[in-house]
């Protein structure tokens, strides 16, 4: 990470640019599935998984495009002012690459080329291939904008600025958000290796890969998305044992897909009323929902976790005949 601590003006400027495009990709399908539905909170209630037909009926969004909308509107904001731009861009890159990649093989899916006029179809995958590249120019941006240290000027830049080393997490913080991270990782993974067990390879494959289990054009398949959080809070929760720079940006980033996760699905029991007859449900119920209150409560945790700034990481040694600035933290 010190290796790319800090970036230059245009690499700040770039990448926020690239997250606003992700953005605004995301709200184009959401303001398509707003035009579609017999009411707006139709939407709402697809994207926690009840069943509302859209008027052509075709959803093209899921939780995934809201979830992914907020967090890269956060993002694009951050990078334009926070020290910790490299790990935003290349935690919210890493997350779009994970999340967009099944979309290119779901879209050849029967129900997709026997019930999707060809005109939508193309406009979807061109729509995930950008977002795709996107995602690959927020990782080169960061390695292509690489700065050597403080900009020159006549004093140093002010504390807290987007020119000053990023912040390692606190060692209170950073402890916590590990365990926290890593448990969430953990019942993640628990819940995949049940299905696999109980619904054997070739069935789990399918759920995996999304074949025939998904209703929208740009969902991600339930296990793939489930696989994805384990990879990165697993990396999350290694980065803040070890007290990386890159633990700050990266475990806040993870929080956000899966906040989105876990307040969909109690969406869903709520609306199902599942939270009413919560005492009649069987174990698996009962556990699916603690589950999703589980990482609801473990994401806001860390994010208030890793809020906190630590010491600054080693900064670049500066060269020959420049001043070094200094700022508090």
């Amino acid at each position: 990470m010190s290796r790319f601590a800090t970036l230059r003006p245009g690499a700040h400027r770039a990448g926020a640019a690239l997250l606003a495009a992700l953005a605004a990709l995301d709200l184009v399908w959401i303001v398509r599935d707003f035009s579609k539905a017999a009411d707006v909170t139709d939407a709402w209630w697809m994207w926690s998984g009840l069943l509302f037909r859209a008027q052509d009926g075709i959803w093209t969004s899921s939780f995934v495009e809201p979830t992914l909308l907020v967090l890269y509107t956060v993002c694009a904001v951050t990078a334009l002012l926070s020290s910790a731009t490299a790990g935003v861009l290349l935690s919210a890159g890493a997350l779009t690459i994970l999340l967009r990649v099944p979309t290119l093989w779901n879209l050849n899916a029967g129900w997709v080329q026997g019930g999707v006029s060809d005109g939508l179809r193309t406009q979807v995958l061109i729509s995930d291939i950008a977002m795709l590249v996107l995602g690959v120019a927020l990782i080169v941006t960061v390695f292509a904008g690489r700065g050597t240290g403080a900009p020159a000027g006549d004093g140093p830049p002010p504390a807290g600025g987007r020119h000053d080393v990023p912040a390692r997490p606190t060692p209170a913080g950073g402890l916590a958000a590990s365990v926290l991270l890593g448990a969430v990782a953990a019942v993640l993974v628990s819940w995949e290796v049940r299905a696999w067990a109980e619904q054997g390879w070739g069935p789990y494959w399918e759920h995996f890969t999304g074949d025939g289990t998904l209703v929208t054009l740009l969902a991600v398949p339930e296990s793939w998305y489930a696989w994805s959080l384990a990879l990165l809070a697993a990396g999350g929760a290694t980065a803040a044992y070890r007290g990386s720079p890159f633990a700050r940006p990266l475990g806040m980033t993870v929080c956000a897909p899966l906040l989105g996760l876990g307040l969909f699905r109690l969406s869903f029991a709520a609306k199902a009323g599942l939270l009413e007859s919560i005492g009649t449900l069987g174990l698996r119920d009962r556990l699916s929902m603690a589950t999703s209150l589980f990482e609801v409560l473990v994401s806001l945790a860390v994010l208030a976790a890793l809020a906190g700034r630590g010491e600054e990481a080693p900064g670049p040694v500066p060269q020959p005949g420049t001043i070094r600035s200094f700022s508090s933290a």
